[in-house]
């Protein structure tokens, strides 16, 4: 039975329900029937109400629930917010340079000029005993064992699964110590074919990339690459590169994307970024509010169907603590970066004082906000949360399973109830409607007693009608 159904079985059954009469008491009979059934359905009335209540509160604690939930998340979002995106580079010239920082990196300068963005080494095999014109099913060698080598690393055994051209290409790219990319290459017309091997060296340098087989050399044309050379905050010697990805500092990786006009190298500055913080810490006051506001509903007179419980009040202080954090001076408070508890209650994060003290001692707005391991405002809420979303422990989980479990069994007792009442109301209905008819017969006897002793008389006053005929 469902909950609506349930709420409006009392009423249902002490309706006007079950009972037809004919005699003239049979609304007398009927008002019995009701007031009896009104009586035995105080009960029932008594544990819908309950259920009313406990469907309300159940509700109340999965909105809170909900908002805690996105209160947790946002904590979550800004711990990963610190950890990846507290800094910001800028560089003068984004055609020679790209760079991707870190959490490690330190804010600082650095200057790169690019002498030589370096070359792949590459090569194409020859034609073979004749062009291959279809490289699925011809290629370009017979052995079953090929020898790849690129410069002086050391000689990797090529064994593909037949002797055709993409099956050659297949396995130098399955190798996993080849050092080279392999693709099949269309030298030829559309109308005349001519299928070769193309190799890339993976990594920048001036090798020779070699492939021998039972033919011995199966390379026709090869071209040597290059290191890729630069120079570091105006030092003379070059570095040069197998990789145009380079590691500057811990932290700092810069990508080499053109050469450098002479002598004029260009400049990756790296700053702290308190900016992304403050949007951080403004998402999580977002949703700090919307729990502050929802807690705010379930107080006072007109408050919502959790006034005076004691999880409200937990909350409530779970809130204060988070709002008010100090990591032990009021220096390392959030109040000391512009995140602060206003009159109505709601936090607010005033962005341009959160700057100006973050830059002030970077380390010390770090040390703060802390982490959900290793201490600071990330960790006393990560720890004050986890106790109310814990999916095992958790005390809004436990209050909502309870409440649950209060509403499984409230139902069933409705049930029991509703069954009950059905049984005393047909039962009931029954025996009024054998007193009706039996009141009736007594009725439709005295109407014929009547009668005859009126016609007899002849008196005309006959109350059931002036026929003097029987």
């Amino acid at each position: 039975m469902s909950t609506s159904s349930l709420l409006s079985s009392a009423t249902s059954l002490t309706g006007s329900q079950g009972f037809n009469g004919n005699s003239k008491f049979a609304n007398g009979l009927q008002q019995v029937l009701t007031r009896t059934l009104g009586i035995r359905a105080l009960p029932l009335r008594s544990l819908e109400a309950g259920l009313t209540t406990l469907n309300d509160r159940q509700s109340a604690i999965r909105n809170l629930d909900q908002l805690f939930t996105s209160l947790q998340s946002a904590a979550n979002s800004l711990e990963a917010t610190l950890r990846n995106n507290l800094k910001t580079t800028s560089i003068s010239d984004a055609s020679v340079l790209s760079a991707t920082v870190g959490s490690t990196v330190a804010a600082g300068a650095f200057s790169v000029e690019v002498l030589n963005l370096g070359a792949f080494s590459t090569a194409v095999s020859s034609a073979g005993a004749s062009p291959v014109t279809d490289p699925s099913t011809t290629g370009i060698t017979a052995s079953t064992s090929l020898t790849l080598t690129v410069g002086g690393g050391s000689p990797v055994t090529i064994t593909p699964a037949s002797a055709t051209l993409s099956a050659l290409a297949e396995a130098i790219n399955a190798s996993s110590t080849a050092g080279v990319q392999a693709t099949v290459v269309n030298i030829g017309s559309t109308a005349s074919p001519d299928y070769r091997l193309s190799l890339a060296a993976q990594s920048l340098g001036a090798g020779a990339i070699q492939l021998t087989g039972d033919e011995g050399n199966l390379i026709s044309t090869s071209t040597t690459g290059a290191l890729a050379s630069y120079k570091v905050n105006s030092v003379a010697t070059p570095v040069t590169s197998t990789s145009r990805a380079v590691t500057l500092a811990p932290g700092l990786t810069v990508n080499l994307l053109g050469q450098s006009p002479a002598g004029v190298p260009a400049t990756i500055t790296v700053r702290n970024d308190p900016g992304v913080a403050a949007a951080g810490l403004s998402s999580f006051a977002r949703a700090y509010n919307s729990a502050f506001d929802a807690l705010a509903g379930q107080r006072g007179q007109s408050g919502g169907p959790l006034v005076g419980d004691s999880l409200v009040q937990s909350l409530q202080r779970i809130l204060k603590q988070l709002g008010t954090f100090s990591n032990g001076t009021p220096g390392q408070s959030l109040a000391a970066f512009g995140v602060t508890v206003e009159t109505t209650g709601h936090l607010a994060v005033d962005g341009a004082a959160l700057a100006t003290a973050a830059n002030a001692d970077f380390s010390k707005f770090l040390a703060t906000l802390g982490s959900t391991t290793t201490g600071g405002f990330l960790k006393s809420a990560a720890d004050s949360l986890n106790g109310l979303e814990d999916t095992t422990n958790g005390s809004l989980k436990l209050q909502s399973s309870r409440l649950a479990d209060q509403i499984t069994a409230r139902k069933s007792r409705i049930d029991t109830e509703v069954s009950r009442l059905n049984l005393v109301q047909e039962n009931l209905s029954r025996q009024l409607a054998r007193a009706d008819a039996a009141i009736a017969a007594l009725e439709s006897k005295v109407s014929y007693v009547n009668g005859l002793f009126y016609n007899i008389t002849g008196n005309n006053n006959n109350p059931n009608g002036n026929s003097n005929s029987l």
